[in-house]
């Protein structure tokens, strides 16, 4: 039996008919099976998700490149991840599209007129080839709408019959590893998933001058933190987060550098006014290539669930990451070598609510615990600076 996402039972049982009728349907209608073209030529990659989620899937579009050199390859992305594959060479065109059902702006709209504006540009785009990296209903719906003959995706919101190749795959191993799971089910053998962002020279140059110009100083030890979160459920207490960087300061005479989006910028004036120090506030300040070019200069990063532990894993930067128990962590994590997450094992885990009254999870995890594991990985950092010879 299929296994959706949804967590309501009546939703569920909605789907599961919605697929049942689907997939008898296609049984009766296409019972011959259709050939495809042997040169692919052009490409349709959907990533409609959060910034650090496309990060996830970037071993499989890249797989998917590989395969395919010659071909034209489009990702469409929401206008609030778009920064994290822009200037990236496996791609050769990045589509917006302000998918309603993924929108976190609570003044969001539905606007059918658009989405047929947008189904009918893809039509004369004339693709060869689509990916749905996600198991999105609504992707698939479109896609099938945009008369691509060759569609491949996962089913687990419904539409697996709108598929011409349905994902098998286990939901219990890492989203990266899921995500390539849609490369080999048309026979492409991609290599071991690994996960790199491209920083430009400009965004270096300019989130270096932007650190100069918070009084960020080369000389000193750098540790990089993010207390801010797309979903309440995710994020520590900000005055936890205080209390760790006071802590972090005293100890290692060092300074925090602060990232985050122009959504994170309450929470972190917030966590500011109880610090007796002034830290390197770059939030809302820089792109997601630039916030990766700031943590290049950290020994180490601490932050929430979000888009900025995978930038700093992405870059090779230990990380310690924060993880509520609303969702599986072993499968969300940052994907690197070098990243230890904190999770409390709750009664109610795998809620995975946006926001939570209760936050057990998160209150559980203190900032003594967080700050022995801070001191544990600036040992392993110094020891391998003196290792290499680096002052």
């Amino acid at each position: 039996m299929k296994t959706y996402v949804y967590k309501r039972r009546l939703l569920k049982c909605i789907i599961a008919i919605f697929d049942a009728v689907g997939y008898f349907l296609k049984k009766i209608l296409f019972f011959t099976q259709k050939k495809y073209k042997n040169q692919i030529e052009r490409i349709l990659i959907f990533k409609l998700d959060h910034a650090g989620d496309v990060l996830l899937a970037t071993p499989a579009i890249k797989a998917i490149r590989k395969r395919f050199p010659l071909a034209h390859i489009t990702l469409v992305v929401g206008p609030w991840s778009k920064g994290i594959v822009e200037g990236e060479k496996y791609i050769n065109e990045v589509i917006c599209y302000r998918a309603y059902w993924r929108d976190r702006n609570p003044d969001r709209h539905f606007n059918i007129q658009d989405s047929l504006q947008f189904i009918r540009a893809l039509r004369r785009g004339k693709y060869d080839l689509f990916f749905d990296l996600r198991g999105d209903l609504f992707a698939i719906i479109i896609a099938a709408l945009s008369g691509i003959p060759r569609r491949v995706g996962f089913g687990w919101e419904g539409g697996g019959f709108l598929l011409t190749d349905e994902v098998e795959t286990t939901i219990n191993k890492h989203q990266a590893e899921i995500l390539l799971d849609a490369a080999r089910a048309i026979g492409i053998r991609p290599a071991a998933a690994e996960i790199a962002i491209t920083i430009s020279e400009d965004d270096k140059k300019y989130a270096y001058a932007m650190l100069k110009e918070n009084n960020w100083h080369e000389s000193l030890l750098t540790i990089g933190l993010h207390i801010g979160s797309g979903c309440p459920s995710k994020m520590w207490a900000v005055e936890r987060y205080a209390g760790l960087m006071e802590r972090i300061v005293e100890h290692f005479k060092a300074q925090i550098a602060l990232v985050g989006g122009a959504d994170d910028r309450a929470v972190t004036e917030q966590a500011e006014g109880l610090l007796h120090f002034k830290p390197v506030n770059m939030v809302g300040k820089l792109t997601f290539k630039q916030t990766a070019a700031v943590m290049e200069k950290c020994a180490l990063f601490i932050g929430n669930d979000s888009a900025p532990v995978h930038i700093a894993a992405a870059v090779g930067v230990p990380a310690i990451v924060l993880f509520s128990a609303a969702n599986d962590w072993q499968r969300w994590r940052p994907y690197g070598n070098d990243v230890d997450v904190i999770c409390k094992d709750v009664m109610c885990k795998g809620c995975e609510k946006a926001a939570c009254d209760d936050m057990e999870c998160m209150n559980l995890i203190t900032v003594d615990e967080v700050f022995d594991l801070v001191l544990k990985k600036i040992k392993i950092v110094e020891a391998e600076k003196r290792l290499h010879g680096i002052q």
